[in-house]
């Protein structure tokens, strides 16, 4: 399985949580920044396309501005989370997720689904704003806690913005993409 692909220009990273797919709605394409939280159009359209390929979000829909406004800064928020984490700065670590955990009204529960017994993460599951925001608030504390934190890693490709799973010792990019350029960049130096 791909760690990452691109499908209809969306970023799709199968391999990694609901928040850090979430924090992946901005990244660097070898060109320039897309934030596909940059417009309403561009928002549902990249959880159309996660819905589809990870079942996140559990119910794709269309923000409005105030909640796109939200969700910008809730990314903001999980970012420096995993900044702090990557940092190795547990005081930040616990400021940042608190924030994060302030956006989400959480209430674990379970709801049938096609496939089975689904969790639902928010007191109102049958919103999907309110369980999208639960569930990246959720998956971002399980990412910076326990075993998962010593695994999180920052690309270290230049002007790559990703955060990743780290799966190996030897992995220090989120893609091979990243590698690559990496590799291609100090070759161009070394001449």
């Amino acid at each position: 399985m791909r760690t990452q692909y691109i499908e209809h220009g969306i970023l799709v990273r199968p391999l990694e949580t609901a928040a850090t797919n979430f924090l992946s709605s901005r990244f660097y394409d070898g060109r320039r920044i897309n934030d596909l939280l940059g417009t309403t159009n561009s928002a549902h359209s990249w959880m159309t396309t996660l819905h589809r390929a990870i079942q996140f979000p559990r119910t794709p829909f269309t923000p409005h501005e105030r909640q796109l406004a939200t969700l910008r800064t809730l990314r903001g928020a999980v970012e420096a989370t995993y900044r702090a984490c990557v940092d190795g700065d547990a005081t930040a670590v616990a400021d940042h997720l608190s924030r994060v955990l302030d956006h989400a009204d959480i209430h674990i529960g379970m709801a049938h689904a096609a496939s089975g017994i689904a969790a639902t993460w928010s007191t109102t599951p049958e919103d999907p704003y309110s369980e999208l925001i639960a569930q990246i608030a959720v998956t971002a504390a399980l990412s910076v806690t326990d075993q998962a934190a010593t695994q999180l890693r920052k690309c270290q490709a230049p002007r790559c913005v990703l955060y990743y799973t780290q799966h190996n010792s030897r992995q220090h990019w989120c893609s091979d993409v990243c590698g690559n350029r990496v590799r291609v960049a100090r070759a161009s130096k070394s001449r």
